[in-house]
């Protein structure tokens, strides 16, 4: 595609994502910084089709989407940068299904698809992520605490230092004896307080560990994860335990405990989750890191958790 045809092209796809801003500011009261993200994001995607002479939104499919976040990688974008685009690619296909009847599948939606997984650095693919959970065992306090801690990052998309510093008087892992996610209370960066849907199977690791392997620990603190002597656990110490599971699963030796944190992100957005869950249930604060959005809901954050993470 060259001169006139590109520029038709160009002019045709900026101008459905003019049209889905304008939805979006008009129905949804997004903000400017987030509008400017958005758009941002979406001429980025543009720039790709039009280099692979493509000339509409529904010509784009869930490997050029990975190739995209992968180029940014290699760029030198945040991993937080990445999930935005994935969310902004997914608002706008979303938009363009429902109000214009453009596109059939979601390309962002390559949950299933292990190749595309390994394109992105910074992200495990889904069942890696479970393989990882499931390496510690169970027969020892040191499995059951580990399996716990991972729970924790992947599951709760934690901080290292969040889950290090939760303590037991901020679990409230069933709520009126219900089997609706129960919750968290998290302390993240700055002190900002903020509640974390956690359920099914990342609860039970909770439940098991706090039950049958924290009690075999002296109870020197109130620590939730704590080291053999009963005190909490050290952040190096953290590190060292997810590259040894990792390494029991031949996971690449790369792996960081943020890494779980990026990919639970990753895995709710690839899922369908709104980005503005998400961002939520994070603790994002920065548009940098990602844009802050409004306030959500416990309730809401809960049906997110329960509906598209793979251990929620």
């Amino acid at each position: 595609m060259k001169g006139t045809n590109s520029g038709q092209a160009q002019t045709h796809l900026m101008a459905l994502v003019d049209e889905f801003l304008a939805m979006a500011a008009a129905e949804a009261g997004l903000s400017t910084n987030t509008l400017r993200a958005y758009r941002a994001d979406l001429n980025r995607a543009i720039c790709m089709l039009i280099a692979r002479k493509l000339s509409g939104w529904e010509q784009l499919k869930p490997e050029q989407v990975a190739d995209l976040l992968a180029d940014m990688r290699k760029q030198g974008s945040a991993p937080a940068s990445q999930v935005r685009m994935l969310a902004s690619l997914r608002a706008l296909f979303r938009f363009l299904r429902t109000e214009r009847r453009m596109l059939g599948r979601d390309p962002t939606r390559f949950g299933g698809q292990v190749h595309l997984w390994k394109r992105l650095p910074d992200v495990l693919p889904p069942q890696d992520a479970l393989d990882l959970l499931d390496a510690p065992p169970t027969d020892s306090w040191i499995g059951l605490r580990d399996r716990a801690l991972l729970a924790l990052l992947y599951g709760g998309g934690l901080r290292v230092s969040e889950s290090i510093g939760l303590r037991t008087e901020d679990l409230s892992l069933r709520i009126n004896g219900s089997d609706a996610p129960g919750l968290l209370r998290v302390f993240g960066k700055g002190g900002k307080e903020r509640l974390v849907p956690f359920g099914g199977e990342a609860r039970r690791r909770i439940e098991q560990w706090t039950e049958e392997g924290r009690r075999k620990l002296p109870a020197r603190s109130n620590f939730v994860i704590l080291s053999r002597g009963g005190l909490q656990l050290d952040r190096h110490r953290v590190f060292r335990i997810v590259r040894h599971w990792a390494g029991t699963c031949d996971i690449r030796s790369d792996i960081h405990p943020h890494t779980l944190r990026h990919s639970c992100a990753t895995h709710l957005l690839a899922g369908g989750g709104d980005l503005r869950s998400v961002q939520e249930f994070l603790g994002h604060a920065d548009l940098r890191t990602t844009e802050r959005y409004t306030h959500v809901e416990v309730d809401e954050l809960q049906a997110l958790h329960r509906l598209h993470h793979p251990r929620g």
